[in-house]
């Protein structure tokens, strides 16, 4: 994700530039490709590789009717059994915190290794299966009460500090993560606008002249802190943001999407105030209850104890934490990119044919059941699934945001037959061929695939109201311009 820019702490002093054409990592062309069909009304005036050849003759609105229908049967047939399979995984996600908070005050080596594993666990799954999938909505036609039920979107984790200690205990602000998340990168997904582009986030780590090998020492350095240390601040940047954009103010677009890490926050008031925040504000409302209620208040009986039990479960908490850094950002920052995934230039509108297109081309599945041979449900496919957090069905899930998990494991056949009738790439791999790819972006060793504008289907274009704001400065300073000439 966005998250990984953590160059500061990891390469201190060293000052980013652009490198010139010539040194920047050149795609390779690929040789696989699925049969397309139906040219769409475009003028392609980039030249097209063998394995760009279906953006030539997709057929937008057949492939748009056939992805929005699935969706909307699925959606249709949600009902108890989603709930059902919910409360099972909220439990397993449960036992493990259990399992970790009573073994945290062990020191030999496999009691602490039990309790960081579980914990570890608990803290990862509670936010990439529960808190993902119900803060999206996924679970808001099955509550008793839609609006505001506790695993709805409008009342899980958000409004008050026990919603979010009892729902979903992180270091991002739950409102936070809803601006930046749901809104932002699901709706401007591989684009300038989406806060999670890693290739644009991580140009500093791929330009600088630096040994290669370095830098990819560098990514395993900011995988174990990537949440506390980029993704709290930034995410709540994004809330700050918006925020002002509702009440008129105009946002230049470079800056919005400068990374606004915990040194920013913490020692740059000047930079901090511009976006209505500080040092104390974003400890109270962001940092302050993870610290507080996970490091601080959840050992503290311990210390009634025994003093030394209660540093031996800080220390295994602390642990825990990097662990569940490294576990999510392998199973997080992966999901988006890769040589094979798209970048885009303009925004597009919602559940158009182009949204469902960039929901496939521009997202990686992990392994999931498939339906292939086996059942796309059951223990053995939640096991794996749990483990991956959910996050194995990216393609499924940026198609629909608001479905459930089991809605995932069904829709994965289907759409994956849909891509391939339409030739639309489906990217499924291993995790850590993944990861091995995203180093690959991060380190500047390859680059995303280019999806040009003279590709673009011209009736699926949309332009947000924050992109208007934003463009309106330019349009009359260059009016005054000409007005001059």
């Amino acid at each position: 994700m966005a998250a990984i820019y953590l160059l500061g702490p990891v390469l201190l002093g060293l000052v980013a530039h652009r490198a010139p054409l010539a040194q920047r990592a050149v795609v390779p062309a690929r040789t696989s490709l699925l049969h397309s069909v139906v040219a769409a009304p475009l003028v392609h005036s980039e030249p097209v590789e063998a394995y760009d050849e279906w953006t030539q003759r997709l057929d937008y609105p057949g492939f748009r009717k056939e992805v929005h229908e699935l969706g909307q049967r699925l959606s249709n047939e949600q009902g108890e059994a989603d709930v059902k399979h919910l409360q099972r995984m909220i439990l397993w996600s449960n036992l493990c915190g259990g399992v970790g908070i009573a073994t945290m005050w062990m020191s030999s080596p496999l009691g602490r290794l039990l309790s960081i594993v579980s914990l570890s666990t608990w803290t990862c799954t509670r936010w990439t299966m529960v808190g993902h999938h119900i803060c999206h909505g996924g679970y808001n036609r099955q509550d008793t009460d839609e609006l505001k039920g506790r695993y709805t979107a409008n009342g899980f984790a958000v409004g008050t500090v026990f919603r979010r200690v009892r729902d979903w205990l992180d270091w991002m602000l739950p409102e936070a993560w809803h601006v930046e998340h749901n809104n932002l990168h699901h709706y401007r997904l591989g684009e300038s606008g989406d806060p999670d582009l890693v290739e644009r986030n991580l140009e500093m780590m791929r330009d600088i002249p630096l040994p290669r090998p370095l830098k990819y020492v560098a990514v395993a350095f900011l995988a174990a802190m990537w949440k506390w240390y980029y993704y709290a601040p930034n995410t709540y940047k994004q809330l700050k943001i918006a925020q002002m954009r509702k009440d008129g103010a105009v946002i230049d677009e470079q800056e919005a999407h400068e990374a606004f890490t915990l040194p920013h926050v913490l020692f740059s008031p000047t930079l901090a105030a511009k976006w209505n925040t500080g040092p104390l504000d974003f400890i109270k409302r962001v940092m302050g209850p993870m610290v507080l209620f996970r490091f601080l208040l959840l050992p503290a009986p311990l210390a009634l104890l025994r003093p030394s039990l209660y540093g031996v479960a800080v220390a295994n908490l602390l642990l825990a934490d990097v662990l569940s850094n490294i576990h999510s950002f392998i199973i997080i920052a992966t999901n988006h990119c890769g040589d094979d995934m798209y970048k885009f230039d303009n925004s597009i509108v919602p559940r158009s044919g182009s949204f469902y297109m960039r929901a496939v081309t521009s997202s990686s599945n992990f392994r999931t059941a498939n339906g292939v041979g086996k059942p796309v449900h059951g223990f053995t496919a939640d096991l794996n699934d749990f483990l991956h957090g959910w996050l194995n069905y990216q393609i499924e899930h940026h198609a629909w945001p608001q479905l459930s998990m089991l809605s995932y494991q069904k829709a994965a056949p289907e759409l994956r037959a849909i891509c391939h009738k339409y030739g639309v790439p489906y990217v499924q791999q291993n995790v850590f061929q993944r990861l091995k790819k995203t180093a690959d972006i991060m380190v500047g060793a390859t680059s995303m695939r280019p999806f040009p504008a003279s590709w673009e289907y011209v009736p699926d274009r949309f332009t947000w109201a924050d992109q208007r704001s934003a463009a309106q400065p330019e349009v009359a300073a260059a009016a005054a311009t000409a007005g001059k000439d």
